[in-house]
């Protein structure tokens, strides 16, 4: 496989940045992808490999803008993706959660977009906006399997001396471009917070901190997972560790 990349950036006005990202990039199969045959336990799959698979290769572009300097800050990006052989996991069969899938290439195309703006209000306190969003098809028709779902958040971060904490809270979208075999997987809403205190322990930079999961306690379906509903994501959780840098 061979791959090559080229990229430029300028920096049109004082604070802004805009890039262009261009590649061609090859990737051969993996042994499980040529050899495989038997069941894989972790996803819950028969697996059938092929040993004809060829070289993958992608041909992308992403255009980036960024503003750097001053209170409110962002980055946007666009891109796309068109290989020539994608390789992937292909469902022949399905009993209940059990799969039969064989390797398989196809020619694909990936466009995406992704973006974030950051305001800091005061030195200890900024939020947030970010999101994603892809969508992935044959070019001869038909959607991609295990494409996750577009996203958008808010999150809010702030430390005031020894104290500092996030939260966020994230809209996961309905996943309804699906493949064959798949089902449509509803959005959720997550809400995660984490609250932490610096301190010297034993001569060393620590932080105990508390960080709450899923406060919602929301049912959610990962979409890019082979076992999507036998695994849901974390129901509502609560860690509580402490960190130490030496």
């Amino acid at each position: 496989p061979f791959s090559a990349s080229l990229a430029a950036s300028w920096r049109f006005s004082p604070g802004y940045l805009v890039s262009l990202a261009i590649a061609r990039s090859q990737r051969a199969p993996a042994a499980q992808e040529l050899y495989a045959r038997g069941v894989h336990l972790a996803t819950n799959t028969y697996e059938i490999g092929d040993p004809a698979l060829d070289v993958e290769t992608a041909r992308s572009a992403e255009l980036t803008l960024k503003k750097t300097e001053g209170a409110t800050t962002f980055t946007a990006s666009a891109y796309r993706y068109a290989y020539d052989g994608y390789i992937y996991a292909r469902t022949l069969d399905q009993f209940e959660d059990f799969r039969l899938i064989r390797y398989s290439q196809g020619d694909a195309t990936f466009t995406g977009v992704e973006g974030e703006v950051r305001h800091q209000f005061t030195p200890g306190l900024s939020a947030a906006v970010f999101g994603d969003y892809v969508r992935a098809k044959f070019d001869n028709g038909g959607d991609l399997p295990r494409i996750p779902a577009g996203r958008l958040g808010l999150r809010g971060d702030f430390v005031r001396g020894d104290w500092s904490g996030s939260a966020e809270y994230v809209r996961v979208f309905e996943q309804e471009k699906i493949a064959a075999f798949e089902t449509r997987t509803p959005g959720y809403d997550m809400i995660n917070g984490t609250l932490a205190y610096d301190l010297a322990l034993g001569g060393f930079d620590s932080q105990v901190f508390v960080r709450g999961t899923n406060l919602l306690d929301e049912k959610a379906l990962n979409h890019a997972s082979f076992i999507t509903n036998l695994a849901p994501l974390r129901c509502r959780n609560f860690a509580l560790g402490l960190r130490t840098r030496f």
